[in-house]
């Protein structure tokens, strides 16, 4: 099977989601938006059985972006009308999700949601297997709506769209699971003024809410992948 792994930003990549994409025998190939030089493969809901969209710091509500992102509103359309098509989105990959399926993606009215924060489980999913809710990490300002059809898999107390499934097959996930410890440093720093901004300061809990994450994450990813 092949897999497009979509970045946004060059530290963004696909963390822990990695191992589970691997152990699955999955070819992957990587395309890197943020890099305008690179045109988007042609007819890749074609050639790919998993597309995966991750974070990046662009804004799905920036009218002077509708450019860049109509390819890959327009690629998840394609492939969502392919029943034999897996989406997999990430932040700001789950608004592009959201919104090529019919959902809004607006800034938040609460501020940012940044740092280690509880998210529960909110519409029983075989994909939990027993998870009822874990600490996640958030990095971002803007939030989307499920879409018409969609299922509502988890919420956090500041913004309650924190994941949704669609056919059981596309996957938004407002949160980053796939954070790995050396990710989270680097992010430390290319987002200090984001993160400052705020008003997150990370403690000595962090690793250890990281790692409780990850525990979580990797069951929900394999998971995901065994649809």
């Amino acid at each position: 099977m092949r897999c497009l792994i979509v970045r946004f930003k060059d530290c963004e990549g696909p963390g822990i989601l990695l191992d589970s994409l691997k152990e699955k025998n999955y070819r992957i190939t990587y395309h890197n938006a943020y890099d305008l030089r690179i045109q988007p493969i042609p007819d890749a809901h074609l050639i790919f059985d998993l597309i995966i969209l991750l974070g990046g710091p662009q804004s799905v509500t920036d009218p002077f972006l509708f450019h860049f992102f109509e390819p890959w509103f327009n690629l998840v359309r394609y492939a969502s009308s392919m029943a034999n098509r897996k989406i997999i989105g990430i932040c700001l990959g789950s608004q592009i999700i959201s919104k090529a399926l019919g959902g809004e993606v607006i800034r938040g009215e609460k501020g940012p949601e940044v740092g280690f924060l509880e998210v529960q489980v909110q519409e029983p999913h075989a994909i939990f297997n027993g998870i009822g809710s874990f600490p996640a990490f958030h990095l971002h300002e803007d939030v989307f709506t499920i879409p018409q059809g969609g299922k509502h898999l988890l919420k956090s107390e500041m913004y309650p769209n924190q994941m949704f499934s669609f056919q059981d097959r596309i996957f938004g996930i407002q949160c980053h699971l796939e954070v790995t410890a050396s990710m989270l440093e680097v992010w430390q720093n290319v987002h200090s003024d984001f993160i400052r901004s705020a008003g997150w300061i990370p403690g000595p809990e962090t690793e250890s809410l990281r790692s409780q994450m990850e525990i979580s994450g990797r069951k929900l990813f394999n998971a995901i992948l065994e649809l």
